[in-house]
């Protein structure tokens, strides 16, 4: 899944449709949204894509942060677009759309699946949120627990690194006791730390804890930037029984960026 162009250190290996960025109307979200997407547009070493709304600025006037790298970013294509970027999606055929997340979905989007999640049938999907400071970009904390949600994380997070200097924990949490689970947890990790190839600042935490959501919400104060996997469970058992990857995304108090690798 990863291949990095010229800003990187690792050949492209597979050609990637465009990297589309939906309408984004929160400022801060949209500054965050436009760092991801350029981001994977350049380690993808493909086109961008500005989804614009006749109703807000250009999508191409959005700031990017002061510490990403000029070599991360990307001239950008404005495309029509609106609230419902699902039309762009299917005229353009993107290999990534970022776009922004409902910070509490409804009892109803619940129980039917997220937009991202849908969308996720087309495409790989990236959501944003507008929390925490979009400026300063020098840790990224990446939650994973196996699986392709988890691969796309580990892809984005060493672009966002890559085009802002920061450094990433791979993170992996062990809630159930035995040298079993901690082999798994530690193989996880190695997997992980293998897919970033030649990226050199990063470390890897193996970590025991009662609850995996707690440990990454606990942590995820210490870093300017959490990456994880969407979940991995479907919309009716993650309503009875919870999620790791939501209840991050609802309660944690940094930014949360969250993968949904595209699954057909």
């Amino acid at each position: 899944m990863i291949a990095v162009n010229d800003a990187g250190s690792t050949p492209t290996t597979e050609s990637h449709g465009p990297c589309l960025v939906g309408h984004i109307s929160d400022e801060t979200a949209a500054r965050r949204g436009a760092m991801v997407a350029h981001a994977m547009a350049t380690v993808r070493d493909t086109e961008l894509l500005l989804a614009e709304s006749t109703t807000t600025p250009p999508a191409d006037d959005v700031q990017l942060p002061a510490d990403h790298r000029d070599a991360y970013s990307q001239s950008a294509t404005a495309v029509a677009g609106a609230s419902d970027v699902e039309p762009a999606v299917d005229q353009r055929n993107p290999s990534a759309l970022v776009m922004e997340r409902e910070s509490r979905p409804s009892l109803l989007s619940g129980l039917r699946g997220t937009d991202a999640e849908r969308l996720a049938d087309r495409t790989d999907v990236l959501t944003v949120d507008n929390r925490g400071d979009v400026e300063t970009l020098a840790s990224i904390l990446v939650p994973i627990a196996g699986g392709r949600h988890s691969q796309l994380a580990v892809e984005t997070a060493r672009a966002i690194a890559a085009a802002n200097d920061a450094a990433i924990d791979l993170f992996h949490v062990v809630e159930t006791e035995g040298a079993a689970s901690r082999e798994r947890g530690e193989q996880i990790l190695a997997t992980a730390s293998t897919a970033l190839g030649e990226f050199e600042n990063v470390d890897t935490w193996l970590y025991e804890a009662d609850s995996a959501a707690d440990a990454i919400i606990e942590q995820s104060e210490y870093y300017d930037l959490t990456v994880m996997g969407a979940p991995t469970v479907g919309p009716l058992e993650r309503f009875v029984f919870g999620s790791t990857s939501t209840d991050v995304q609802q309660d944690a108090d940094s930014s949360v960026v969250v993968a949904h690798a595209h699954s057909p």
